[in-house]
């Protein structure tokens, strides 16, 4: 456990020094590769011209409904146990940004291992539901709302994050999540290829492990059916239908 939690901090330093991707690069993103598997957990990993290193994807079943699911991710307490050493997941209030029963507007706070500043940021977190399959999509977007810094923390330029849960049955869904994010700053290091394969393949069966873990809680298990109503849009349809094995 200890020489996981150094590579996972190795990993990050290298992640926060890379450098924005150049013009010449493809505009469209690479194709979804394998590059793990676990627990029941696939992890698959693309380039993306919109960031400086790999969208990763994780796709595995929890045992809970899509209603219980969402029951627990609208808990913004849920997401500091569920994501790798967050600290915060609070509303807030954001210019440019209106809660609404489906919208959340939030200050996101995640930690990182020294000597590496901690990362925040402000965004938006929207509710989909899909009627005709029942698949419900929460999808994050960091904005530029111009709040004030926090000393000793560095603001996340751009993230996007996306949850999809899509039921199997009464009991069981297929969640999957999907992350890709330019952390800002810089460190001066140079990680091993080692090093980064590790976090590339490890985060998200992490990730997942901690949905399952927090889905069994008693508090999660009585939802009494779907809240969100607000329609997935056709142009966010691709975030399902480009699910790898689909």
């Amino acid at each position: 456990m200890k020489m996981n939690r150094v590579m996972m901090g190795a990993a990050m330093i290298f992640l926060l020094s890379a450098t924005t991707v150049s013009a010449a690069e493809p505009a469209k993103p690479g194709p979804w590769e394998k590059i793990n598997e676990k627990d029941g957990i696939v992890i698959y990993a693309r380039n993306n011209p919109r960031v400086s290193f790999k969208e990763v994807r994780c796709v595995g079943v929890v045992n809970s409904s899509v209603a219980n699911l969402e029951n627990m991710m609208r808990d913004w307490d849920a997401y500091k146990k569920v994501l790798f050493m967050s600290k915060k997941t609070d509303p807030a209030e954001i210019p440019g940004c209106n809660p609404k029963p489906d919208t959340y507007c939030a200050y996101l706070l995640q930690g990182f291992p020294w000597p590496v500043e901690d990362r925040d940021g402000y965004g938006s977190m929207n509710f989909y539901y899909h009627k005709p399959t029942g698949e419900l999509l929460v999808r994050v977007v960091l904005v530029n709302s111009g709040m004030p810094l926090v000393k000793g923390v560095t603001r996340i330029p751009f993230c996007e994050m996306e949850w999809i849960v899509k039921p199997i049955d009464a009991t069981h869904s297929e969640v999957t999540y999907q992350n890709m994010i330019e952390p800002g700053g810089a460190v001066g290091a140079k990680i091993p290829t080692t090093v980064i394969n590790y976090i590339l393949k490890s985060y998200g069966v992490f990730t997942l492990q901690n949905v399952r873990k927090l889905a069994k809680q008693d508090k999660y298990q009585h939802a009494k059916g779907i809240i969100t109503q607000q329609p997935w849009p056709a142009e966010l349809r691709f975030y399902a239908e480009d699910v790898p094995g689909r």
